[in-house]
């Protein structure tokens, strides 16, 4: 009879070429439009926990309760690569376009690309396929 048990890997992390090949989609909630000064405001519902609803509930008929958003501004890099996702292309070619279009080496572009990924992914408007 064994005491300790191994603890099972729970979720693998794909590697750096994995990830890279991964096709990013924007979610079909968030709402954008472009400001005047070219930068994009995204426009996404916000999760509300149900000891929340029952309270909002008792203050609002069910027909009125209102949908709380969240806005997002993004600025002028956060914007180019917000218009370079279509749904086709791959977060590699992501990553060279937008290395070629700021200026920025191969490597720098890498980092902040897939940050800001991570940070749109953790607010749920974009999902990787």
């Amino acid at each position: 009879m064994r005491l300790f048990k191994k603890k099972e890997a729970k979720q693998t992390l794909p590697t750096r070429t994995e990830a890279l090949r991964c096709i990013p989609q924007k979610a079909e909630a968030a709402n954008w439009r472009m400001t005047g000064d070219g930068d994009i405001l995204i426009e996404y519902p916000l999760a509300i926990r149900p000891f929340f609803l029952q309270l909002a509930s008792r203050f609002y008929p069910k027909e009125r309760l209102p949908e709380p958003t969240r806005k997002l501004q993004l600025d002028r890099l956060g914007s180019m690569v917000w218009q370079m996702v279509d749904g086709e292309k791959n977060v590699g070619t992501i990553v060279t376009e937008f290395s070629v279009a700021s200026g920025l080496t191969l490597q720098e572009a890498e980092l902040s690309v897939t940050a800001f990924f991570r940070q749109l992914g953790r607010r749920g408007l974009i999902f990787m396929r």
